[in-house]
Order: C-alpha cells, then sequence, then structure tokens
C-alpha cells in the first residue's frame, strides 16, 4: 500500500491533470511524444545548422532570417527534450521561460518571413534596412512575454510539464 501511495504521490507531481491510478498511462504517452517529436524537431534543426554552415548560406537578409528562425526552433526543440518529470522552484521557472521565450521567438520569425516575403514579392520594397528591426522583434518581443509571467511568479508545474500555473489560466490564454 505504501508503494502504492508513493508512486501515486510521484504520478502527482508529473501529471496532475489525469487520475494517478497505476493504470493511468495518459501522462506518460504525453510525455513520450513530447519528448519524440522534440528530438524530431531538435535532428532537424541541427541538419539545417550543418546545410548552413557547410553551404555558407547566411549572407542575404532572407538566409539569415532562415538561420535566426532555425535557432529558435532548435532552443525550443531543447525545451521539449528537457526531462521527463518536471522539477520544482527555480529550475521548473527556468523550464517554463525557455520555453516561453523560444516558441514566441520561432513564431516571430515565422511572422517576420511571411512579412519579409509580402514586402518582397508583393510589394517590391527592399527590406535589408530592416535586419535589426527584425531581430529587435523577434528576440526582443518574446523577451518581455516570457519574462512577464516569470516577474509576476505564475510559472511552476502545469500538467506534464512546466508553464504558467493552473492558478493563472487567463495569462495562458494571453501568452
Amino acid at each position: 500500500m505504501d508503494s502504492q501511495n508513493s508512486k501515486s504521490t510521484s504520478n502527482d507531481s508529473r501529471c496532475v491533470f489525469f487520475n494517478t491510478d497505476s493504470e493511468d498511462y495518459r501522462c506518460v504517452v504525453i510525455l513520450t511524444v513530447k519528448r519524440a517529436t522534440g528530438t524530431f524537431s531538435l535532428v532537424g534543426c541541427i541538419f539545417m545548422l550543418l546545410v548552413i554552415w557547410l553551404l555558407r548560406r547566411y549572407h542575404s537578409l532572407a538566409q539569415k532570417m532562415i538561420l535566426s528562425l532555425t535557432v529558435a526552433a532548435f532552443f525550443d526543440s531543447v525545451a521539449y527534450v528537457m526531462g521527463d518529470s518536471h522539477p520544482e522552484g527555480s529550475l521548473c521557472d527556468f523550464q517554463a521561460c525557455w520555453l516561453t521565450y523560444f516558441d514566441w521567438s520561432a513564431l516571430a520569425w515565422v511572422c517576420l518571413i511571411t512579412v519579409n516575403l509580402y514586402l518582397n514579392l508583393v510589394q517590391e520594397i527592399s527590406t535589408n534596412r530592416y535586419e535589426k528591426l527584425y531581430h529587435l522583434m523577434a528576440w526582443g518581443v518574446p523577451l518581455v512575454m516570457a519574462s512577464l509571467p516569470l516577474l509576476k511568479g505564475y510559472y511552476g508545474p502545469a500538467g506534464a510539464w512546466c508553464w504558467i500555473t493552473d492558478d493563472h489560466v487567463a495569462w495562458r490564454f494571453g501568452m
């Protein structure tokens, strides 16, 4: 009975949304899928970085933007590959902040690449002068977005990993 209670308690800390029965495998499935997709993404990013480096494809603005997106996706993948059970305290806050920052950064690079393509192809505007602005937007805005919950203390265990806690659900929708 004690071993069953300790198992239940350890499962409680890992995946709070599901029943803590030893027969309940949903949390394990979620964590396995998270780590597997993160690993595939990590391998893809390493391949992309290797190709960019080998072919020296980082001179034009579009190539630099793709390189930046790949770097953001690489570090985002690292967040998804991180341990299958979340720690408590500062390490959990770090994981949550890391995940939020690089999710937003990857999204920002995708949006900015789309805007850049529109400006180049439809409006026929040269966008080389926007490079610094693009970097400021794609790295700076996500930093603000990830820092707000950190400064408010809203990060912590949130289901199968660390993110914004259940007590601050509205922030999840805002983030």
